[in-house]
């Protein structure tokens, strides 16, 4: 008896020093936000630090942005957050959990089909489309979609007219050789002048001029890694279950369309 009690003792301290640490490359407004809406979920403080050698093999640790996902060689038991997809799969081999930043294709799809009953959707893909991302497409369901493959010797313009010529709606993917800070304006005008609109690969298209896409907010982040920090076996990298959508009122305007006043009845019709 003594010695279980002994070692239930042990165990208790060694849980009562493991800490939940967020692991960042700087402190900023956002971050600490971040840091303060997990200790409040979880109760207990969270604590931000900017090197791996400031963790302790027991800590739970939350590593945020491309840098230190990267980087990351700890054994700890680790989440990924506020990072891109690219960079999560580049450590794959170390990174023992993650929250996608971006949302799903198939979630992006249900929501042009929300948006815009009945309407043909364009997608467009280079050889650059990450092996992800190809995946999603080839298990999307419907018949509604097309693909059009950019080709090396061949203009974007050229694949853009033809996928426009077809359909109704563009759904952005997230292929950087397709979409990109030094080709979106011109597949925006593009589309626009014929009255296509775009559903954004993800949030920072809405400000590019997409009409709308979902997200993942703060507080959605926050819940969702309470739920992972508190599961008994951490799940492998994964999109965040909780989202909102929102949309460009400017952008539906300018191409007359008339969208759902309700965003939060659009975000409950697609969960």
């Amino acid at each position: 008896m003594r010695i279980a009690g002994f070692f239930i003792l042990l165990f208790s301290a060694t849980l009562g020093r493991a800490e939940v640490l967020l692991l960042s490359e700087n402190h900023s407004p956002a971050l600490l936000a971040l840091t303060e809406g997990v200790a409040a979920a979880l109760g207990k403080p969270v604590r931000q630090v900017h090197s791996q050698s400031q963790i302790k093999e027991q800590d739970l640790v939350i590593i945020a942005g491309d840098g230190m996902v990267r980087n990351w060689n700890g054994h700890q038991k680790s989440i990924a957050v506020w990072s891109r997809r690219e960079a999560i799969e580049a450590n794959r081999g170390n990174i023992q959990s993650a929250v996608f930043s971006e949302p799903p294709l198939q979630r992006q799809l249900d929501l042009t089909r929300l948006l815009f009953p009945g309407a043909r959707v364009a997608m467009m893909v280079s050889d650059e489309v990450p092996t992800w991302v190809a995946d999603e497409i080839s298990q999307l369901q419907g018949d509604d979609f097309e693909v059009f493959s950019n080709k090396p010797e061949e203009s974007l313009n050229r694949t853009l007219n033809a996928a426009l010529a077809r359909n109704d709606v563009l759904l952005g993917t997230l292929d950087k050789g397709v979409y990109n800070p030094s080709t979106i304006k011109n597949i925006l005008i593009t589309a626009y002048r014929q009255n296509i609109p775009l559903i954004g690969p993800h949030q920072a298209y809405i400000r590019a001029g997409a009409i709308a896409t979902t997200y993942s907010s703060l507080a959605d982040t926050v819940k969702r890694l309470v739920e992972l920090i508190d599961a008994d076996v951490l799940p492998p990298p994964g999109y965040n279950p909780y989202f909102s959508v929102t949309v460009n009122e400017q952008v539906a305007r300018s191409l007359d369309i008339l969208l759902p006043s309700d965003t939060a009845e659009l975000t409950s019709q697609l969960r």
